[in-house]
């Protein structure tokens, strides 16, 4: 079976189905993480890769959106001597 632009794979972030896209706006991003679309605007003024095409349209491509996060964002686990604190 080969691929078209209709065919829908589960997004690793919820488990739903979505239609494949590379791209989402503001609102699809922060629906991914869980946040508001404000948060989502703190992100780019922080630096999150995105796309501004007019004066109110802005599109993130999910995978470069989501390895800027994960560099910013990464959590490291540590061992505690004696348990868990």
């Amino acid at each position: 079976m080969t691929k078209t632009q209709n065919d829908t794979t589960p997004d690793n972030a919820t488990g739903s189905q979505q239609l494949a896209s590379p791209y989402t706006d503001k609102r699809g991003y922060a629906g991914r993480w869980q946040g508001s679309t404000r948060w989502v605007d703190d992100l780019i003024s922080r630096g999150l890769p995105h796309l501004k095409i007019g004066n109110r349209r802005v599109r993130i491509c999910i995978a470069e959106a989501d390895a800027w996060m994960q560099e910013q964002f990464r959590t490291q686990r540590r061992a505690v001597k004696g348990g868990v604190r």
